[in-house]
């Protein structure tokens, strides 16, 4: 099942199926419950995860222990590529968000595969890309977007990565708490309930222990101008 896996990465789905196999040769699985910790913030960036299953959150803490989520990585994705290219420590902590299950490539591996490999490493430069206007666009939010319209738009981008196991014709149900989901926005856990009370209201969502469920994308995307 490796070689499936890795071909549903980004940068690696238009890579020749021998190259994915050289790769795939070298990843080792590992699995983590909900709430544990992959990787600290300034650890060694000695291999990188490829996500086959489960949820991550990229965390930053403050030094009095308030964290806000940078990113909601799910299954296809990558974290800990930075370190990987440039040899410095961790620039984040990752947290299993759910149960997670990850194959994990070292660092001389992947980079001993990576120059035998030319096209993976424009393909590389892609998802970096990709990582930064991401970056971009959160800092956008938070300086012209009100706290209402970050929350719709933060739904409606999670909503997105639930749907792939959302059954077809069924709302979609983002699991997160309200204090995870407030994370991610840079709130209080406070401010978020009461707008998710108000979205509640209107009958865009629906709230439930430990999850919401979109019921109503397009009025969320019109709170999220």
């Amino acid at each position: 099942m490796t070689v499936p896996i890795l071909s549903q990465v980004p940068i690696l789905s238009q890579i020749p199926r021998g190259d994915l196999e050289a790769l795939a040769g070298a990843a080792r699985e590992r699995r983590y419950r909900r709430g544990d910790v992959i990787f600290h913030k300034d650890d060694p960036g000695t291999h990188f995860h490829v996500i086959a299953e489960g949820k991550v959150r990229i965390v930053l803490f403050s030094p009095e222990g308030e964290d806000i989520t940078i990113a909601i990585l799910g299954p296809g994705e990558i974290l800990g590529e930075f370190s990987i290219l440039d040899g410095e420590p961790r620039s984040a902590t990752a947290i299993a968000a759910e149960d997670v299950r990850t194959l994990t490539i070292g660092r001389e591996d992947f980079l001993s595969w990576l120059s035998a490999s030319p096209a993976a490493a424009v393909l590389l430069l892609r998802v970096l890309s990709r990582r930064l206007r991401r970056s971009d666009e959160l800092l956008g939010d938070v300086a012209f977007l009100n706290v209402p319209g970050r929350l719709a738009k933060k739904l409606l981008e999670l909503a997105q990565l639930y749907r792939r196991e959302t059954p077809p014709g069924q709302p979609v149900q983002v699991r997160l708490t309200q204090e995870e989901l407030a994370s991610t926005i840079g709130v209080t856990r406070e401010s978020v309930n009461k707008y998710l009370r108000y979205f509640s209201s209107k009958g865009w969502v629906t709230l439930k222990k430990g999850r919401i469920i979109v019921l109503d994308p397009q009025a969320l995307e019109q709170q999220s101008y």
